[in-house]
């Protein structure tokens, strides 16, 4: 449900590199560094994530996102939530998925199709279908607005 780098921070190998250029340009996805974690290790990829930080994170008025270090961003967000960005950012990074469904490890396509099956059903199936998903985010305040977004059905 979230991306855990940077796309400036970002170093491929060949085969990453290979199928990124498989799954194709002009996809109708909201952020490229966001999409390529998703394909990544949709397809069984490995990410080694290295928590020290070796570069300044350049913020300005232009992101489409941005930090969310600060209760300003944090209440921008929400707001975003109530307003259906995120609802639309999900529709956008499912359809580009189903793409590259056949490249999917078997797990991965069965949380995805969970995921975009758990989004069109009721309140209590939508919650257990996303618990049995396996998805989150990786902060409490993160899974907190994961499942506020749930119960109001913007997810």
């Amino acid at each position: 449900m979230q991306n855990i780098g940077g796309g400036n921070t970002m170093v491929f190998n060949n085969a990453a590199r290979e199928l990124l250029r498989e799954a194709g340009e002009n996809k109708s996805v909201i952020t490229h560094d966001w999409w390529a974690y998703m394909v990544v290790t949709g397809c069984g990829g490995r990410v080694f994530y290295d928590s020290t930080p070796t570069l300044r994170y350049r913020q300005h008025g232009g992101n489409l996102v941005g930090t969310n270090s600060n209760w300003a961003a944090r209440l921008k967000r929400i707001r975003m939530l109530f307003q259906g960005r995120f609802k639309h950012w999900n529709d956008c990074n499912i359809s580009a998925l189903l793409t590259l469904e056949h490249r999917l490890t078997p797990e991965n396509r069965e949380i995805l199709q969970r995921f975009a099956d758990a989004r069109g059903m009721s309140l209590i199936p939508r919650l257990i279908h996303l618990k049995r998903s396996g998805i989150y985010r990786q902060t409490l305040l993160g899974n907190i607005g994961l499942i506020a977004a749930a119960i109001l059905g913007k997810i």
